[in-house]
């Protein structure tokens, strides 16, 4: 699976849209299976939110490249397998197909499958449970 990292942290709206439209026009021209859109989740910001996450996320939805190739767009905090590894501050634009494959060598695919299993779940409720009684 190739994977291709685009850092757009301390860019503007205008130049990182540049350079998001030069990306996606080489990655998707190339075959790429995945583009990673790192935008930050916006701690950085005034109002602390991401503009370019808004905003990219927004125009990706509907531009016509993506759509022509049939990739999809993903936000780092779904709970796809391919997304397992990726936070809010990440959005991913994945051929068809991938979204739901797991990345990884197998460590990492064995990591994604307990997140993703019930026990898994169950873990990260106790461990949750078990945060909050440290805190009182």
């Amino acid at each position: 699976m190739k994977i291709e990292n685009v850092e757009l942290h301390g860019l503007n709206v205008e130049r990182a849209f540049e350079k998001v439209e030069k990306n996606l026009t080489w990655c998707l021209a190339h075959g790429v299976d995945v583009i990673v859109f790192n935008h930050g989740q916006g701690h950085h910001s005034s109002n602390g939110l991401s503009v370019i996450k808004q905003e990219l996320r927004r125009q990706l939805k509907d531009h016509p490249l993506v759509k022509e190739y049939g990739y999809r767009v993903l936000y780092g905090e779904m709970d796809l397998p391919l997304t397992l590894t990726y936070n809010a501050g990440q959005t991913l634009v994945a051929a068809p197909g991938c979204a739901d494959q797991f990345i990884g060598g197998r460590v990492q695919q064995e990591k994604n499958q307990l997140i993703f299993s019930e026990d898994g779940k169950k873990l990260r409720k106790q461990a949750k449970r078990n945060r909050a009684q440290k805190r009182r």
